[in-house]
């Protein structure tokens, strides 16, 4: 069986990986997205200049140019929305893959047993990825539309007036936020769905199998905080634990990852008989949590 440094240092790597699912499902929901309000936005500025040729434009070419942009987000958000969402959906089953396959690894180097089947359910079934992954996976079309709609808000006769040319900055800078925000339900989706593959194995492990917190290397000071706690399967982690009170508190107990967006801290199964010798697991992820050390 491996010592408790030896899990220590397998657990701290789980991080990197999940990481580089996230980053890849990020890339691989909002680029099209991404891309296709980039062209718009430089279609709605030569459209612009051509038409005014640097002067204030009339009432009526004004509504035209108006028209050509709302036509010109239309295109670009047509079906991004589905579009992302179905990628998140896709990468948190690799996420539930991915957290099932890790805690599995590490609960057979803690035991020295082969570790029972947990494989999650098969792709497009129900509570593979459980109910924070699933909430956030399904938030995207709405989240894509809400501000499409808002940036059409902001395409009236008025703020043109007002503005200028200047509008046309204004609107597709806006737009960047439907980017942002599907980058952030998938990264609830990914880090969520590691937790609930990591989850179903330790309930396979038995009713006596616990869920150890690791944290992410160079955590903020609420995860530093959570890094060794411990929880029985079905529990939560209390809420507004910090190392340093002037730094945003989370108030809300969790049933585990990720305690704020793009946090990619991990758990792992854990058991207090699994103990192999030296510094307790709990105290040793707390200690380099806490140290940075390794």
């Amino acid at each position: 069986m491996a010592t408790a440094k030896q899990i220590a240092d397998q657990a701290q790597q789980h991080p990197t990986a999940i990481r580089a699912l996230e980053n890849w499902a990020t890339q691989h929901a909002t680029q099209q997205l991404a891309e296709r309000l980039a062209a718009a936005h430089r279609d709605a500025n030569t459209h612009w200049t051509r038409t005014t040729q640097g002067q204030r434009p009339t009432a009526q070419a004004l509504e035209k140019l108006l028209a050509t942009i709302k036509r010109l987000l239309a295109a670009a958000f047509r079906g991004q929305g589905a579009r992302a969402q179905k990628a998140a959906a896709a990468a948190a089953h690799k996420g539930a893959l991915l957290g099932a396959a890790q805690a599995a690894a590490i609960a057979e180097a803690m035991t020295g047993q082969p570790t029972p089947d947990a494989r999650p359910q098969p792709a497009g079934s129900r509570g593979i990825t459980g109910p924070a992954s699933q909430a956030a996976v399904a938030s995207i079309p709405g989240v894509v539309e809400e501000e499409h709609q808002r940036a059409l808000a902001l395409l009236t006769t008025a703020t043109a007036t007002a503005l200028g040319g200047a509008v046309v900055a204004t609107v597709f800078n806006r737009t960047r936020r439907a980017v942002a925000r599907v980058a952030l339900a998938v990264s609830v989706g990914v880090t969520s769905a590691v937790a609930a593959g990591v989850t179903a194995v330790a309930r396979a492990l038995g009713p006596r199998t616990r869920l150890l917190w690791v944290a992410e290397p160079g955590a903020c000071p609420a995860c530093v905080a959570y890094a060794g706690q411990s929880i029985p399967i079905g529990g939560r982690f209390p809420g507004g634990l910090t190392v340093d009170a002037r730094r945003t508190v989370f108030p809300d107990p969790i049933p585990g990852p990720p305690r704020h967006p793009h946090c990619r801290c991990d758990l792992i199964p854990w058991r207090r008989e699994w103990h192999t010798g030296g510094t307790p697991l709990p105290e040793l992820l707390r200690t380099r949590a806490r140290t940075g050390g390794a």
